[in-house]
């Protein structure tokens, strides 16, 4: 019986072990989807930045060059087209274009990346929340079984 007692004992300590081991992993998991939901708004956020700066382009050729307000004058290209120079402009907003496309896909690329990660350490934080729950009731149930033991063998005693 002090055999067993002994081999349960060792049980729970190594339960015990495992739970805190859990514990750790789970923090660091829940740590570190943290910093991926952070990366997933930052990602957002430019994106955002970048849908904007295209809608801007798509309403204007050159960046630089707005719809005047009332009152303001109109820019000296728009009052002197000339062919060649709207070509170079019309190029120029191409390249522009091309590159804020390219770095918006990308941003959405890697905003996918982060998305396919918190998902994947959300699962592997339920999956260990779920064997801490195990760990847990079987902890409990030992602990149950070796007071119904203690209250037994006291009993017996007296």
């Amino acid at each position: 019986q002090l055999q067993k007692s002994k081999e349960r004992e060792e049980q729970l300590e190594e339960m015990i072990q495992a739970y805190e081991k859990l514990c750790v992993e789970k923090a660091d998991l829940e740590s570190e989807l943290g910093e991926m939901r952070a990366l997933v708004e930052t990602h957002l956020s430019r994106i955002r930045s970048l849908e904007q700066q295209l809608r801007q382009r798509d309403g204007n050729t050159f960046p630089g060059l707005g719809t005047p307000l009332p009152g303001q004058e109109v820019p000296f290209l728009t009052l002197h087209p000339n062919p060649s120079l709207t070509h170079v402009l019309e190029r120029a907003g191409g390249w522009q274009s091309r590159g804020l496309e390219a770095e918006l896909e990308a941003a959405r690329q890697e905003n996918q990346r982060a998305q396919h990660r918190e998902e994947h350490l959300k699962a592997e934080c339920e999956r260990l929340q779920a064997e801490l729950k195990h760990l847990q009731d079987t902890r409990e149930q030992e602990q149950s079984e070796r007071d119904m033991a203690w209250v037994k063998k006291v009993g017996d005693d007296q």
